[in-house]
């Protein structure tokens, strides 16, 4: 809001006109005339804390959150006796614009940085567990419309928009029944990569129980929660080493396969690579580089089931750019 610095008077029995029409249109919910009677006091800087809590709650009931977020922020800084006044007016502003994160993120700092006093506090927690309560319905409504989506894209074998509804889940909290996620993991009809964001899901929102998931020929038993990310797994980490000379020598080279092995590695996560494929899996992606770039190259005959492995990159490298891309 532009605030004038004195440059035009506002004359005594103006300032008491624009008050007193300004209270009784709030009295009288008549909340567009009232702004229009609080405005001019605030840009003249003669407006009391009664007048700024008239225009901002005449804001809220318009609907017009924005310049009652950009004032009321002002004044939670400039007015130190008021300040719970006003940080509660802020709240509301969060609430009644359904923000219900943001609100309880702040009450979170406020408790965490702030010797709030009692009665503040209490009004302060109320407003928390509401918010809270709401948030969480929120998100199962969210959550079981993308589980749907899912359910959908999955019974017409749009590998689309079952990319999206799962990248749309992972921005929510886990629901309380997993048995369909259980049932998808296992079933070797779902896409790996739909498997590998569904795992990265749960293993971000800390799930700790077993659960078994099927890829690639391979079941395993999975505890999400305690998954490395194949970015710090020790034997990629081995096999990155191996490749390091060619980062020396042919950095378009040593990119390109790169982006092959962390494409690979994610299509099949939490399928680790073992020591005793790194020798076949180096060699496999030295060849690829060669191969593509058209350099030759002197293969490593004594390597067993390098062009296995050579395909199994190549195809997941088909799948992670037709689902994914860059």
């Amino acid at each position: 809001m532009e605030k004038h610095n004195g440059d035009i008077v506002l004359f005594p029995k103006w300032k008491s006109t624009l008050e007193n029409t300004g209270f009784q249109a709030v009295k009288e919910k008549r909340y567009k005339d009232a702004v229009e009677s609080f405005v001019p006091l605030v840009e003249h800087q003669v407006a009391n804390h009664e007048v700024i809590t008239g225009l901002l709650m005449s804001w809220i009931e318009l609907g017009n959150f924005a310049e009652a977020e950009e004032l009321c922020q002002e004044q939670m800084k400039n007015e130190e006796n008021h300040y719970y006044e006003y940080l509660h007016i802020y709240i509301t502003i969060l609430f009644q614009s359904n923000r219900y994160r943001e609100l309880i993120d702040l009450i979170d700092e406020v408790f965490e940085t702030e010797d709030v006093p009692t009665q503040n506090r209490t009004q302060l927690w109320q407003m928390y567990e509401v918010t809270k309560k709401l948030l969480q319905d929120v998100h199962k409504k969210e959550s079981d419309q993308l589980i749907d989506e899912l359910k959908s894209s999955i019974e017409k074998g749009d590998l689309q928009k079952q990319w999206v509804a799962v990248n749309q889940l992972k921005k929510q909290p886990l629901p309380s029944d997993l048995t369909i996620f259980q049932e998808w993991l296992i079933d070797e009809k779902i896409h790996p990569i739909i498997k590998t964001g569904i795992v990265f899901w749960l293993r971000d929102e800390g799930f700790s129980e077993e659960m078994t998931i099927h890829k690639f020929g391979h079941q395993l038993k999975i505890s999400p929660s305690n998954l490395n990310s194949f970015q710090s797994d020790y034997i990629i980490q081995q096999i990155k080493m191996r490749l390091g000379a060619i980062e020396q020598s042919n950095p378009t080279m040593f990119k390109m396969i790169n982006d092959l092995l962390k494409h690979y590695c994610y299509v099949r996560y939490p399928l680790f690579p073992s020591e005793e494929e790194v020798d076949t899996i180096v060699e496999a992606l030295k060849q690829l580089g060669h191969d593509y770039l058209q350099i030759p190259y002197d293969a490593q005959d004594n390597i067993l089931q390098v062009d296995r492995y050579k395909e199994e990159i190549e195809l997941c490298e088909q799948h992670y750019m037709i689902l994914i891309g860059e």
